[in-house]
């Protein structure tokens, strides 16, 4: 009995223990809900700050946290996608707190994945420098290649069409020119990085339609970009195509038609104009005129207009059809597209077909296996443009007014005063036209081994074929402008590169600890074959005949062969600890087959970090600052843009040798070797922050970057004696771009069904040679155009800088002159002919006399900086989107100019009208004469204006059909959209051009040269998108 008292005694004695240890605690209850709409939250993470206790929310959204000694704690409530929120609460002993949260979503988080290479990640946890493109629009968006939708809209890129000229590219430029040979970014879709053999931007991702296009993210720098290494020195554009999903069959229809027109002409002279001053220059050159009487030389229906001749109406229609949906098991999406873009010229024109098709197939709880492929048929029809003296418009602009384009019979007229070509009938006889049939895509099967580890492998491929048919008939319009027998040149190339990517992927989390490891190899082989031919002697002029066959007489042919290879590995790790401390690191090892046994194989590393200030306890819980993220990072990559077969001796055939006094046919040293080239190596370092503010209405991005290009791949000319053909590559010189990014958009919705965004991003740009070569007076010149090299590229200056004589006015006065020809004993100051209202040019060396070491930079094409803004307002179903896009501080070439003021015997231009004509009246439009003796012409300052531009690039209306009108109509309607649009609607910019935006000729180094650019013209369109 003794031992049963004792147990009850401790029985009552622990359970008094029990409650007054209860009654010494407390417990804080609540519910976690949606700020918005009030829905609760279940599964939501309710901790203590800074200790090991938590809880999660049961299916009504609540929780209970118990045992809690006295005291103040703060309480922490987060969930997937919606920003935490802490809240302190004092706690006493025996009491029970109700402690409720209502959590906004976070803008961040929400974001869609952002596509990194390889993998996606969440926005919230990127570390490196990625933007991404709104692609919501692209199908109410008149455009021909996804490269422009990316024009204006994001900070660090810069976007330039080449020309007007249909399916002419686009020149992509993230962070600066880094390189002086291809300086376009890498270009991925859906895992496969796809060819783009040309500088012109003409390849790369033109073979898509855009209405495919699901997201482009932008690696902009070398932390995001080092995971394809050698292939991202100029960043990457990464493009994920639509894809099926579960549910019904869902049918989108989309098409648009629009009108093109020419927005702007060159005030050209008119007839009685030309022929006055052309007498004029004349005189001034002691020359006869050559009109006696300039009104009797009109044709019939007086002066003609020549560029309103050329320039029409062109027609754009697009028409896309995509269906998908799925089971669980099961995803498809299939689309097809047409899309015709005639030009402002006849004879230019683009026509694209497109087919695509993706699935992807659960085979079971552990395999996943798909395809995405697409199939582009192209014809393209080009007028010529580049070259100096062929180029039509230029054609275009000299020819003589007083004659008419055809004559009283209809028949092509002849240029008895000009010798021109007559601009109609050289678009008449051209007969050139480019195909190309193109399947890009991939295969893959994914194995899920378990929930956090998975191997994927793809084998993607980018198989390409094109052929350019051009034939010439016979004509006799005049002595030079004749051709006496019919002609067919044709160039056909195959282009292919398989990929093998195989990559392992980790993914768990640990607490508080986030872990996500990638790793794997990519194979990669390229083949490249071209063929070309011209034939002559066809029986006729039927552009039918346009085949090689139909010519007997074989004029040239040719070809060339080419392969490379790839072989990487790479690796990326990404480390997140409780949504504030982010870290991510890079390593690919890089093997290229273009580069010899020394340098074959490079390895580039990156790491980057980012802080989520705003996820610190410390961090005040407030609407104004929602998110404030800290970021830095610093990476390399490589460039292996150079011939296949630098490291080798190369052969080069159709090279004539002297023997027995004739020459034969043969073979020379095409370049040395130089076993010892290696990659082209780009590091760089970027900071940057994001901020989102006012509950995420306001969002704000800043960064600076910091991009150096070391053992630039560059040609070193041959020495006379080598007797080699082209020059050997080299690794000498280094060029560096920094600048500043930013970029913001703000939403807001000031009334009921009424909502406003407005966004923008700007961009500064320093660019600069830092060194070339060993040889200090080494220097690069490119630019070629009738008197000599336009651009320079040499250390302390910027890539492809124009290069020339500056000017100092004109000389008004005889005294003038003769006093600089009396500062040199050693001749004129310029020229024994020089006279008043000549240009003078500066004497920069001071020896009295102008000779090209008076040469020196006169301008730049790189702007300072580049911009772009939105506005978007909508209201019960109507819309209206705007964007403007342009650039500040770039300098253009006008070379068209020196048909059009200096070369006197054709047309000139309204200009001319402010010449000098006698002392005072003009300082800078020189006098008119035909000889130029004081080569007035030469490449100077002259030619340079501003080319920085602001312009309209798009504005939208549109209008939703409200879904109650579309269920009354049947037929399975669900969408309905109507719109009209205007691109190009309007420029502002002080450039006499057709167009200030000039892209690149085939070449980084010839940029802002304005060879008369087929001009941007501008489209209305009227579209409607359905679904069903």
């Amino acid at each position: 009995m003794l031992w049963k008292k004792a147990l009850f005694s401790f029985a009552l004695l622990l359970l008094g223990g029990v409650g007054s240890v209860t009654a010494q605690t407390g417990t804080v209850t609540g519910v976690v809900t949606e700020a918005s709409s009030g829905d609760t939250l279940p599964g939501a993470n309710v901790v203590i700050v800074d200790s090991q206790r938590g809880t999660s929310t049961d299916a009504n959204g609540a929780y209970r946290l118990t045992g809690l000694e006295p005291g103040t704690y703060k309480v922490r409530a987060s969930f997937v996608g919606f920003r935490s929120r802490t809240q302190e609460v004092d706690v006493a002993a025996g009491e029970t707190l109700e402690l409720n949260f209502a959590l906004a979503p976070d803008a961040m988080a929400m974001d869609e994945m952002v596509v990194v290479g390889y993998g996606t990640q969440e926005r919230s946890d990127l570390t490196g420098s990625i933007s991404s493109v709104p692609t919501e629009d692209l199908a109410e968006t008149p455009i021909e290649s996804a490269q422009e939708a990316i024009q204006g809209r994001v900070s660090g890129v810069t976007v330039t069409q080449n020309t007007g000229s249909p399916g002419s590219g686009f020149s992509i430029r993230i962070r600066g020119t880094g390189t002086t040979g291809n300086s376009n970014p890498l270009y991925v879709v859906d895992g496969v990085p796809v060819s783009d053999p040309t500088e012109t931007g003409a390849g790369g991702i033109s073979f898509l339609n855009p209405n495919d296009i699901e997201s482009i993210d932008i690696l902009k720098g070398a932390s995001a970009a080092a995971i394809y290494g050698a292939q991202a020195a100029n960043g990457a554009v990464i493009i994920t195509t639509k894809s099926g999903s579960a549910g019904e069959r869902s049918i989108s229809f989309s098409a648009y038609t629009g009108i093109q027109q020419t927005p702007r002409t060159i005030d050209m002279l008119e007839g009685p104009e030309y022929a006055a001053l052309r007498n004029e220059a004349n005189i001034n050159a002691g020359q006869a005129p050559t009109f006696t009487s300039p009104s009797a030389y009109l044709g019939p229906e007086g002066s003609t207009d020549y560029q309103d001749l050329v320039f029409e109406r062109g027609i754009t229609q697009n028409y896309s059809l995509a269906v998908s949906g799925g089971t669980e098991d099961l995803t498809y999406r299939i689309s097809g597209g047409y899309f015709e873009e005639g030009g402002i010229i006849d004879k230019s024109s683009l026509e694209r077909l497109n087919a695509r098709v993706n699935t992807e197939f659960e085979v079971n709880d552990l395999l996943t296996v798909g395809e995405n492929l697409t199939f582009e048929r192209r014809t393209r029809s080009t007028i010529s443009e580049s070259d100096n003296v062929r180029n039509l418009l230029i054609q275009t602009l000299q020819v003589d007014p007083t004659v008419p384009a055809r004559d009283s019979a209809g028949n092509f007229t002849a240029q008895p005063r000009t010798n021109a070509n007559n601009p109609l009938a050289a678009l008449d006889f051209r007969n050139n036209e480019y195909n190309e049939n193109r399947l890009v895509g991939n295969v893959f099967a994914e194995l899920s081994f378990l929930p956090s580890l998975r191997v994927r492998s793809q084998l993607g491929f980018d198989l390409r074929n094109g052929n350019t048919y051009a034939f010439t008939p016979e004509y006799d319009i005049s002595p030079s402008f004749r051709n006496v027998s019919p002609s067919t040149t044709q160039y056909s190339d195959f282009q292919s590169s398989l990929i093998w990517d195989n990559t392992l992927t980790f993914d768990k989390a640990f607490g508080s600890h986030d872990v996500e490891a990638v790793g794997g190899t990519t194979i990669e082989t390229n083949y490249y074959r071209f063929i070309n031919a011209t034939t002559q002697g066809q029986p006729g002029n039927d552009p039918s005949l346009r085949y090689l066959g139909a010519g007997p007489e074989v004029v040239n042919i040719g070809g060339s062969l080419a392969e490379s290879n790839l072989l990487s590995f790479f690796g990326r790790l990404n480390y997140n600890f409780s949504d504030r401390y982010l870290l991510t690191a890079v390593a690919r090892y890089d093997g290229s087959s273009r580069f010899g046994a020394n340098n074959r194989f490079a390895f580039f590393p990156s790491v980057s970090a980012a802080w989520r200030i705003s996820e610190e306890p410390f961090f005040p819980d407030t609407e104004l600052v929602t998110n404030l993220k800290l970021r830095a990072g610093w990476g390399q990559n490589g460039n292996q843009r150079i011939g296949d077969y630098p490291f080798a001796a190369t052969i080069a055939g159709n090279q004539d040798y002297a023997l027995n006094g004739q020459l034969a046919p043969g073979s020379a040293p095409l370049q040395s070797p130089n076993p010892n080239v290696k990659w082209e190596e780009t590091t760089q370092t970027d900071v940057g922050l994001d901020a989102a503010l006012f509950g995420d209405r306001l969002n704000l991005s800043a960064g600076f970057y910091n991009k150096v290009t070391s053992d630039l791949l560059v040609y070193l000319p041959p020495i006379p004696t080598s007797g080699l053909v082209s020059a050997s590559p080299e690794n000498a010189g280094e060029i560096r771009n920094r600048g500043w990014e930013f970029s913001a958009d703000y939403s807001v919705t000031p009334a009921e069904d009424l909502t406003v965004r407005v966004g923008g991003n700007l961009t500064t740009l320093s660019n600069e040679v830092v060194s070339l070569a060993q040889s200090t007076d080494f220097v690069i010149n490119s630019g070629n155009y009738r008197n000599g090299s336009i651009t320079r590229t040499e250390p302390g200056h910027p890539v492809g800088a124009f290069y020339g004589y500056k000017t100092d006015g004109l000389f008004q006065t005889p005294e003038e002159v003769a006093n600089a020809n009396e500062l040199s004993d050693e001749g004129p100051y310029q020229s024994a002919d020089t006279a008043p209202g000549d240009i003078r040019f500066k004497d920069l060396n001071g020896d009295g006399q102008i000779t090209q070491a008076d040469q020196t930079f006169i301008g730049n094409p790189t702007p300072d900086f580049t911009y772009g803004f939105n506005l978007d307002v909508e209201y019960k179903g109507v819309s209206l989107s705007t964007l403007f896009q342009g650039v500040q501080g770039n300098d253009l070439f006008a070379a068209y100019k020196f048909y059009t003021v200096f070369n006197t015997a054709f047309n000139m231009s309204e200009a001319v009208k402010n010449r000098w004509t006698g002392p005072g009246t003009s300082t800078r439009m020189p006098r008119l004469t035909s000889s130029d003796p004081n080569q007035n012409s030469r490449i100077s300052d002259f030619y340079v204006e501003d080319g920085s531009y602001l312009r309209l690039k798009n504005v939208r209306l549109g209008y939703s059909v409200p879904s109650r009108l579309l269920s009354s109509l049947g037929a399975g309607l669900d969408r309905a959209r109507l719109y009209v649009s205007a691109k190009n609607l309007f420029t502002l910019t002080g450039y006499d051009g057709y167009t200030p935006e000039i892209g690149v000729n085939n070449s980084t180094l010839d940029r802002g040269i304005d060879r008369a650019t087929y001009p941007q013209p501008r489209v209305y369109t009227v579209g409607i998108n359905l679904g069903f």
